[in-house]
């Protein structure tokens, strides 16, 4: 249970920060110009919630620094009081030497205190260094802010006009592709009734020529002709009469 807690609750950071960069994304695309002054007061709400805080850790440092060195002076002047009071005690004066045990024993129980004060007066220079280079990398920032912003309005928008010249590109391609589509289709059609015509034609010629081979032509209207073909074709051997004398002949004949 403890591993789903975990899991879900990084899953919901991860999920407001998706979704907290996608409402980024869209303002930035519909407002480029009111995002980059936004962005640019919110570093320096930061700039200046961080100064402030740079500005505690100084005085902090101060105060603890100051503890540090006043507690490494007193153990200088202890100790240099207890070189004194070793050469007077090795001179049999009782009283330095009582002095002197005295002495050593603060000094001893000092060390811990000395210690803690150096240790919190290194800590609390290193959080007002970290500050104080936090200070200056928003300064630097917010000095440069206005034109890298700029510079990135200007990319953006460079990128989308090229985008939107590429789509326009992309659509006169496909309106030429389907003009060749349908020019082709033309040609295409235009070829079919071409071909069906001289196919038409070619019947019509095939036909013509099988009537005028077939059929009877104007030269067999000739008499004489007409009268060889009846010959050839062994029609009783005899002409057709060729003229009306003939004709009135052949009538009298058949008496």
């Amino acid at each position: 249970m403890a591993l789903l807690g975990r899991f879900l609750k990084s899953y919901g950071k991860n999920a407001i920060t998706e979704a907290t960069q996608k409402m980024t994304d869209a303002i930035v695309a519909f407002d480029p110009e009111g995002a980059s002054e936004a962005e640019i007061s919110a570093m320096e709400e930061q700039f200046d919630q961080v100064n402030r805080e740079f500005s505690q850790a100084k005085r902090e440092f101060e105060k603890e620094q100051k503890e540090a060195d006043a507690i490494l002076e007193l153990r200088e002047q202890r100790l240099n009081a207890a070189g004194i009071l070793s050469d007077k005690a090795e001179a049999g004066d009782d009283a330095a030497a009582a002095g002197l045990e005295k002495l050593l024993t603060a000094l001893e129980e000092m060390e811990d205190d000395i210690e803690r004060e150096v240790e919190e007066a290194n800590d609390a220079k290193e959080v007002m260094q970290e500050l104080d280079e936090t200070v200056k990398l928003y300064a630097t920032k917010l000095k440069t802010a206005r034109s890298d912003m700029k510079r990135a309005r200007q990319a953006m928008q460079k990128a989308a006009k090229k985008a939107e010249r590429a789509d326009e590109k992309a659509e006169r391609a496909a309106r030429l592709a389907g003009l060749k589509r349908d020019t082709s289709s033309l040609g295409s059609a235009l070829a079919s009734m071409n071909k069906q015509a001289e196919e038409a034609q070619a019947k019509a010629d095939a036909a013509q020529r099988k009537a005028n081979l077939l059929g009877k032509s104007n030269v067999e209207e000739d008499d004489a002709v007409a009268a060889a073909m009846a010959a050839a074709s062994g029609d009783g051997g005899a002409a057709a009469p060729v003229s009306a004398k003939d004709r009135l002949a052949a009538l009298r004949g058949k008496r």
